[in-house]
């Protein structure tokens, strides 16, 4: 079962000793952080704990987190696995979002790597510092993925580095994003975003039910309801506001891309850095009771804010014709870095 490491002060640890469902659980631990890291299901991180607050920021929904391998409907053969087995934390998305069939490889929602194991090797076990690498081929596209979190003594900072690699004889378009998703208690008397963002843009393809008036493009913070009044996209409402469900885009964040989401009332916040000339975008994804139906059911509260390469598109091939999907040339390989930082203040 998940259970957190035996933990000496001052120090930083790391353990693969735990299992949950039958699923391989890496959990690193400072004094400011832990982190619960699923490599036997998407490489999620399903905890990321601010000890001093002892405040998790990740959402975690009721139907918790499920094995793909052993808990399964009758029918597998849809195209919306990712919401099936969807729990909350912060999954990586590879190789597209919207499902298609691309070059004769069909593709479900969100893509292959979130729902497979992964392998992993521990590079450094502390004190000062510990640090794991991950990383995994999906089925049906010829990529390598590789990460390497790393946690040092002194920080509340989680370290991110990643190598993504074309193994392929042909040019590879990709989506790639991190689905990152915050619940409660962390947003329940809502939060304020900060960030390096100067675009929003609600998108189109929503329900009624929704906070933004959908295709209209502003100036972030700016924005207009869907009563045609001015709107704060900075603002994350209440958990005792009504109920909406929304998906936004924040854009233009520059080279160096970060946002911040404080509770202020908390006193805490959660901070991501990244680079913005790979991750363009940053999804905000808000279901706030709004939907009724499947997969949702009126009873899921989530606020995500996902850094992606491109925009959401119905139409997935007119995207790659444009030109917005990560185009890797055969043989070539991109490297990037994140960090995450949980504060308080």
């Amino acid at each position: 079962m998940m259970n957190q490491v035996p933990f000496p002060t001052g120090k930083c640890v790391i353990s693969d000793d735990w299992t949950y469902r039958g699923m391989q659980v890496i959990w690193m631990e400072n004094d400011f952080l832990r982190i619960g890291i699923l490599a036997g299901r998407g490489s999620d991180i399903f905890e990321f704990r601010y000890k001093p607050l002892d405040l998790d920021y990740m959402l975690r929904l009721n139907k918790g987190i499920l094995n793909p391998n052993v808990d399964f409907s009758q029918q597998r053969g849809t195209n919306n696995q990712f919401e099936d087995y969807y729990y909350g934390g912060w999954q990586e998305i590879l190789p597209n979002s919207p499902a298609l069939n691309y070059r004769g490889a069909h593709l479900g929602q969100h893509g292959e790597v979130s729902l497979t194991p992964w392998k992993y090797a521990i590079l450094e076990s502390g004190p000062d510092k510990v640090s794991v690498k991950l990383w995994t081929r999906p089925l049906r596209m010829p990529l390598l993925i590789e990460k390497t979190l790393t946690l040092e003594a002194d920080k509340s900072i989680l370290f991110i580095d990643e190598r993504l690699t074309n193994e392929s004889a042909t040019h590879l378009d990709v989506v790639w994003g991190h689905h990152i998703a915050f619940g409660l208690p962390f947003l329940r008397e809502g939060a304020r975003i900060h960030t390096s963002a100067t675009g929003f843009y609600a998108e189109p393809l929503m329900p009624e039910n929704r906070r933004f008036m959908p295709g209209v493009e502003t100036v972030f913070p700016e924005a207009v309801s869907i009563s045609g009044a001015p709107d704060d996209a900075g603002r994350i409402d209440p958990e005792s506001a009504p109920p909406y469900s929304d998906l936004a885009y924040l854009s233009g964040f520059g080279e160096n891309a970060w946002y911040s989401i404080v509770n202020e009332g908390k006193k805490a916040g959660f901070t991501v850095r990244w680079d913005g000339n790979i991750f363009k975008h940053v999804w905000y994804w808000m279901e706030r009771y709004g939907s009724k139906d499947a997969p949702w059911w009126g009873d899921t509260y989530a606020v995500a804010l996902e850094p992606w390469t491109n925009r959401w598109r119905s139409n997935p091939h007119e995207g790659i014709e444009a030109g917005e999907w990560l185009r890797l040339e055969k043989g070539t390989s991109i490297e990037t870095k994140l960090e995450a930082e949980g504060f308080h203040y």
